[in-house]
């Protein structure tokens, strides 16, 4: 196999999956540009689905594992119990860790505190005028991505979340979805390790007229003070980017919340980076890869934020689907259609 030179912006969950995927089938040259000064922790709730456990994190590092959640909305409390996990959480730090080990074992090379500054079809430039050829470049640089924005995509749709990292332990995991309070989102409460990550979101492009980001961060506050004790607890806000719009462009991918994998409907975004990055590697290896991930994440994506448009559609639907579905978690049915769009 003739030996390619890769580079991958971005040391996330999409960029070291990539890389991993590479090493682990061919002889290509990998090299990773990293921003930051080290593995850093991503701002993020740490929710992941089981099905992650089926793509290589091992159990170890997981923070909790759950198989029941609450789920409140405006007229019911619905408590789901399962005889195996239903949902994790993870701590993006030490994900993060994991992976780098694993592909620096591999061979890949991770080059930390490096900013770009120039991007060509065939080398990027970092601002200290360090120059890296390339023959496929893979942006996995996260929302706010440098690659995408060389290729002229604009994001229009995007998450504006934001949480409470609050010290202390949380018996289960807790959904809350109320109209009045959090617009047509919900608001989570995710028991790490030691610390509770409690949050919401805002999606502009599903805002009530009279229901501002402002709004929601107000009602936000008032709502976490009623439940929690702020005192020690650490703000944090990150957008998610789920506008996909296409990841192969000539020999420049987008993979991970570059490419807009991150779900529309829950935010999620951690199954999806790494599927992306393993994807993309093997499509790169083998161009006639049908790349049944991202086939199968964009059905999923599709399902979702069809959801969110029908709710949106009218207020007053709106709340009646959201009641009716809640309802329907209670049976076997309506846990195999969540399925189908988480």
């Amino acid at each position: 196999m003739q030996t390619k030179n890769i580079i991958i912006i971005g040391a996330g969950p999409a960029g070291l999956s990539c890389a991993i995927e590479l090493k682990k089938i061919s002889n290509y040259n990998v090299i990773i540009i990293e921003k930051n000064p080290e593995i850093s922790y991503k701002v993020c709730a740490g929710g992941i689905s089981p099905n992650t456990f089926e793509i290589d994190i091992p159990k170890e590092i997981i923070d909790r594992e759950f198989n029941e959640m609450s789920v409140f909305t405006k007229t019911q409390s619905i408590f789901i119990r399962e005889n195996k996990a239903i949902v994790a959480t993870i701590n993006r730090k030490t994900l993060h860790e994991y992976m780098a080990k694993k592909a620096k074992e591999l061979g890949v090379k991770i080059l930390f505190k490096k900013n770009i500054k120039k991007i060509n079809n065939q080398s990027v430039t970092t601002s200290l005028g360090e120059k890296f050829e390339f023959d496929y470049l893979i942006g996995a640089d996260g929302s706010n991505s440098i690659v995408r924005k060389n290729l002229n995509i604009k994001t229009k749709k995007l998450l504006t979340a934001f949480q409470y990292m609050i010290p202390g332990n949380y018996s289960h995991i807790e959904f809350h979805i109320d109209p009045d309070e959090f617009g047509f989102s919900y608001a989570w409460v995710f028991p790490q390790k030691n610390v509770i990550s409690v949050g919401t979101g805002y999606d502009l492009n599903f805002s009530k007229k009279d229901f501002s980001v402002m709004d929601l961060r107000n009602n936000f506050e008032t709502w976490c003070k009623k439940k929690f004790n702020l005192e020690n607890a650490k703000f944090e806000a990150f957008s998610i980017n789920y506008d996909y719009r296409g990841f192969e462009f000539g020999n420049i991918f987008l993979a991970g919340d570059a490419a807009g994998f991150a779900s529309g409907l829950t935010g999620e975004g951690i199954r999806f980076a790494i599927l992306s990055g393993k994807d993309i590697a093997r499509k790169i290896i083998n161009p006639k890869y049908k790349v049944k991930e991202i086939k199968h994440i964009l059905k999923i994506k599709k399902r979702g934020e069809n959801l969110v448009k029908l709710i949106n559609y009218n207020e007053f639907l709106g709340k009646k689907i959201i009641e009716l579905f809640a309802f329907f978690l209670k049976t076997k049915i309506g846990k195999k259609l969540a399925a189908k769009v988480l």
